[in-house]
C-alpha cells in the first residue's frame, strides 16, 4: 500500500481534533493518532484517565459522495481507574461524515 503524503503527515502525529485523521482516513482508509486539547481533557475527566488518548479511525464502507464515508473511531486513554485497578478505557463509535467534517447529504 502507497503511503500519500497526506497520509505520511497526519498518520500517529499530536492533533488537538479527530478532523486531520477523519479526512486521513475517508481518503486513505484509515488513520491513527494521538488527540490533545479539550477532547483529551474530557475523556482524561469522563474516565479518570491518565494516558495519551489515542484515536484509530477506519472506514465502514463508501458512501454516495466520495468525500463522505461512513467510519469506525475507536479511542483508548490509558490509565483509567476502574473497580479492578488500573485499564485501557475503549469507546468505539460510527459516524457517517464528510472530509471537511460535515455530515453527509440527507440521501447517502
Amino acid at each position: 500500500m502507497a503511503i500519500t503524503p497526506a497520509h505520511a503527515q497526519v498518520d500517529g502525529q499530536v492533533v488537538d481534533t479527530p478532523l486531520p485523521l477523519i479526512a486521513d482516513a475517508i481518503h486513505n482508509g484509515h488513520a491513527h493518532g494521538i488527540v490533545s486539547g479539550p477532547i483529551a481533557e474530557q475523556f482524561r475527566r469522563q474516565f479518570n484517565a491518565s494516558g495519551l488518548l489515542t484515536v484509530d479511525v477506519s472506514t465502514v464502507r463508501a458512501l454516495r459522495n466520495p468525500e463522505c464515508k461512513r467510519l469506525k473511531l475507536v479511542w483508548s486513554q490509558a490509565g483509567a481507574r476502574t473497580p479492578n485497578g488500573p485499564d485501557t478505557a475503549v469507546l468505539t463509535t460510527e459516524m457517517n461524515i464528510c472530509a471537511d467534517g460535515s455530515p453527509p447529504a440527507d440521501s447517502e
